[in-house]
């Protein structure tokens, strides 16, 4: 209780707002085989260009530029990337296959005396590296002691750094100027003496050589990644707020199995993966369930869900069609139906699930096809004359029936659990008692009535009061608050029945 020591107006304040904040739905991250970027390490990108400017364009090897150019074109514009390489060994991040081209440039004393003094490399490592070149002038500041690089790539200069220094106590060092602000070079100071003017390297035009794209030998440890390297699947371990993962086109069971139990572990986002290429659909039910020609333990988890057939688009890298996987389409039909919608609606049917860009399909699926493959819990894109392609389909791949075998269920609980999550954290050291109670309730029934009045839920209830918390939970000073939903399900199977009836019926009648 506040003491007053003298007379006075006194003025206090309880702050009875704190509310659950929104978060992101639709944040998508993507791994897999790029021309050139940072190797395990989740960059934001959210455009085409800037998937093109840190990544590179289209490549034979791999289909992660296809499905991330899918994901915008369908309505994506939160993606975070992630290069995979081949490691010797997975545990250790520094035993990776891929290499940066480099050069290493001489001084400039003479002949037999000429010494390395300056190494440049490819920002990042792959064959990519080998288009760059460096011409190496003397700066127009200080010409006796300073230098120009400018670099081009495949002919075009890019980028040009003048007056540089090899003095390391300079604020024009080399390596001060380029590194970390060149986008296309790293700059290593191998100068052997003490600053002398012979430290700049020499004049001329120099070429980078011997990168290695490190692709040769994948495996599915190089996907799936290790957790205390924070490497794979695991490099997505520091961004927080994701909502879908997806490896496009890598379709072994080792990494769908691995990218599930990465998901369920977190339990805040979806795995959405492909089906192998070309498979009929009895073989993606057996795909799915792990029977026939497989042998892997039938998928099970309400954390991920299956995308079957593959999807043919234009290649621009050949100027015909390809077949690519469908799940980069998939993750832009989700962030568009969130941006129409609510994380609640079913991101399918000829609306919200209808695919921007496709051009046909590796398989379209008849009506007792779709039956099949949709009663074994893999989603269908399917093409209809009037309405084009579309994905029909939004079930988990969990097994056992339940409000979480469907995605819009699944997707709605990882929104609300996250979100409330998040804005409990106030009533963390709080006192142990009604008073704390009341306040953690008041803070979330209205973000739950949002989405009681949004159509996500039939109905709720909370519950924080001395049931929950009793003597014995106070005493181990745990506060326990239990919410009751009764999430709205999707209309998919639409009966329409037709009565024909007597010219002289009474319509009223018939209804009874």
């Amino acid at each position: 209780m506040t003491s007053y020591l003298s007379p006075g107006v006194y003025t206090k304040e309880t702050d009875f707002s704190f509310y659950v904040k929104q978060i992101s739905t639709s944040a998508c991250g993507m791994i897999g085989i790029a021309e050139k970027g940072p190797v395990n390490e989740p960059t934001l990108v959210t455009s085409w260009e800037q998937f093109t400017k840190k990544f590179g364009s289209y490549i034979q090897d791999g289909y992660l530029a296809y499905a991330a150019r899918a994901f915008f074109d369908n309505g994506g514009q939160v993606l975070y990337v992630s290069r995979v390489v081949h490691y010797t060994n997975p545990a250790d991040r520094a035993m990776l296959t891929a290499k940066p081209a480099t050069v290493i440039l001489k001084n400039r004393k003479i002949g037999e005396s000429a010494l390395d003094t300056l190494k440049i490399s490819a920002a990042n490592e792959g064959k990519w590296g080998e288009g760059i070149s460096v011409l190496i002038e003397d700066g127009t500041a200080n010409p006796a002691e300073e230098f120009n690089i400018s670099v081009s790539m495949k002919g075009e200069v890019v980028e040009v750094f003048s007056n540089l220094s090899m003095d390391e106590s300079k604020s024009n060092h080399v390596e001060v100027v380029i590194n970390g602000r060149s986008e296309y070079i790293i700059a290593d100071d191998l100068s052997p003496t003490a600053n002398t003017s012979d430290d700049r390297p020499a004049a001329g035009t120099f070429s980078l050589s011997a990168g290695s794209n490190g692709t040769f030998g994948m495996t599915d440890a190089d996907y799936i990644g290790d957790s205390s390297q924070h490497t794979g699947i695991y490099a997505f371990d520091m961004v927080e707020d994701l909502n879908i993962l997806c490896v496009p086109g890598i379709t072994t069971d080792g990494v769908i199995a691995g990218g599930i139990g990465y998901a369920e572990g977190r339990k805040d986002l979806l795995f959405i993966a492909d089906t192998p290429i070309m498979l009929t659909p009895q073989e993606a039910v057996e795909f799915r369930v792990g029977k026939g020609t497989y042998t892997h333990a039938a998928f099970n988890s309400s954390y991920g869900a299956l995308y079957y057939p593959w999807i043919e688009v234009s290649d621009p890298l050949t100027g015909s069609t390809k077949l690519i996987p469908p799940t980069g389409e998939v993750a832009g039909c989700i962030a568009r139906s969130d941006e129409k919608t609510e994380v609640w609606y079913a991101p399918a049917g000829i609306d919200r699930g209808k695919l921007l860009g496709a051009l046909s399909l590796a398989y379209n699926a008849g009506r007792a096809e779709r039956d099949a493959l949709y009663s074994a819990g893999v989603n269908v894109i399917a093409s209809f004359l009037d309405t084009g392609i579309n994905i029909w389909g939004q079930k988990t791949l969990q097994g056992q029936a339940s409000a979480t075998d469907r995605i819009n269920v699944r997707r709605l609980m990882m929104y609300i659990e996250k979100a409330v999550t998040k804005s409990s954290r106030f009533v963390v050291f709080e006192p142990h008692n009604a008073k704390t109670w009341r306040s953690l309730v008041r803070t979330i029934d209205p973000f739950l009535m949002g989405i009681k009045n949004g159509g996500g839920l039939y109905d709720y209830r909370i519950q924080c009061d001395e049931e929950t918390n009793t003597a014995e939970m106070i005493d181990r000073n745990q506060l326990v608050l239990r919410i009751f939903a009764k999430p709205t399900k999707t209309a998919e199977f639409i009966e329409l029945n037709f009565i024909l009836v007597a010219t002289g019926a009474d319509f009223k009648e018939m209804e009874a």
